[in-house]
């Protein structure tokens, strides 16, 4: 009997070992070789990073783990979707700031930033909303919020009056996980990975922009020199191609501005000002092009009436409002974006002006 499991014994390591070495070589998840935590310490030590969008990382894990090993809250904070990924230290005078943009944020995601900072005692001093007319279209919202979902649950039920806000110090486990080691499923998504050469790698840099995608120690982002170095005649093809499909990237099918969401982003606004966070809204403008097609088409006219009901919002809630969705304000042209909608770095902070400033 004991040569019989023996025997087996020896049969089946090869093929654990098979397991293990393909799950931490990819470690896809991030989950055994390098971890959420590991990055994050190395981004407070002053490290940018290099590798994450090769390695289709999971931009909410990374953002929890950033802000729980904070020891202190940042004096700035920026919120939003990744049109606000290029705000950095620089815009704001200070060295105590941090990017939160996360990639096609919804008002869940905004919810879950503010239940870290709030659950981990962690509000900034100042809190800087891109605000983008798609936070109050249903017919887009996504999962990816899901990987916060305690986060956003927990700023819910403060928003809605059904806890007591104390600080309950919530903390994500984006650590190691040796049982991942050898685990079946993890290994079957591995190995589909292989043949493409993908797997989860990343390296540190001192260096503000390289040639790829590189995600700052403050949060901000720099883009890949392709997309840097764009020719303005494809950003315009690229935008005429989207008119002609009729899309304007999460605005499709909006017949109205959401109520539910709209009166948790308003909550949201007056909780942070009552926690004694100055709060500060931003329009993200579109191009030229784009802009003059939403005015034009009826479908997308919607987001003329966002614009007005966050100034609304601005002024009864006493908040600074930046910033427009007509590019006009800040003098932007077809040359000062990278792609459809994102606008280049060294335009950005001619995007961030006051429109009502009670400061």
């Amino acid at each position: 009997m004991i040569k019989k499991w023996f025997k087996a014994a020896l049969f089946l390591l090869p093929i654990f070992i098979f397991i293990g070495t393909v799950n931490w070589y990819v470690d896809s998840y991030a989950l055994l070789r390098v971890t959420y935590d590991d990055i994050a310490a190395r981004m407070a030590e002053g490290k940018h990073v290099e590798g994450l969008e090769d390695s289709d990382y999971n931009d909410r894990n990374l953002l929890s783990a950033r802000i729980s090993g904070m020891d202190e809250a940042p004096q700035v904070m920026v919120l939003g979707s990744s049109r606000v990924y290029t705000f950095d230290h620089n815009m704001f005078g200070t060295e105590s700031f941090y990017n939160a943009g996360l990639s096609e944020a919804t008002i869940y995601d905004l919810l879950a930033v503010a239940g870290i900072l709030t659950g981990q005692g962690k509000l900034p001093q100042t809190v800087v909303i891109g605000v983008d007319p798609f936070l109050f279209n249903t017919s887009h919202d996504n999962e990816k919020w899901r990987e916060l979902e305690d986060y956003a649950d927990y700023m819910r039920g403060m928003l809605d009056g059904k806890l007591d806000g104390e600080t309950v110090l919530l903390r994500k486990d984006t650590g190691r996980d040796y049982g991942k080691a050898l685990s079946l499923d993890y290994f079957r998504y591995n190995v589909t990975l292989l043949p493409e050469k993908k797997r989860f790698a990343v390296s540190y840099t001192d260096a503000w922009e390289t040639e790829g995608y590189v995600k700052h120690c403050d949060g901000s982002v720099s883009y890949q020199r392709e997309l840097r170095e764009v020719e303005q005649a494809s950003v315009e093809d690229m935008t005429r191609q989207a008119m002609e499909e009729h899309v304007v990237y999460r605005m499709t099918d909006y017949h109205e501005i959401d109520d539910g969401h709209f009166w948790y982003f308003s909550a949201l606004v007056w909780h942070l000002q009552e926690a004694g966070t100055e709060v500060i809204l931003y329009l993200p403008p579109y191009s030229p092009m784009m802009y003059n097609y939403i005015e034009s088409e009826e479908d997308f006219r919607i987001t003329l009436e966002v614009e007005e009901k966050v100034k609304r919002l601005a002024a009864d809630s006493g908040v600074a409002l930046y910033g427009s969705y007509d590019p006009a304000g800040c003098g932007l042209e077809m040359t000062d974006l990278y792609d459809v909608y994102h606008v280049k770095a060294e335009k950005t902070a001619d995007t961030y002006y006051p429109v009502t400033d009670v400061r």
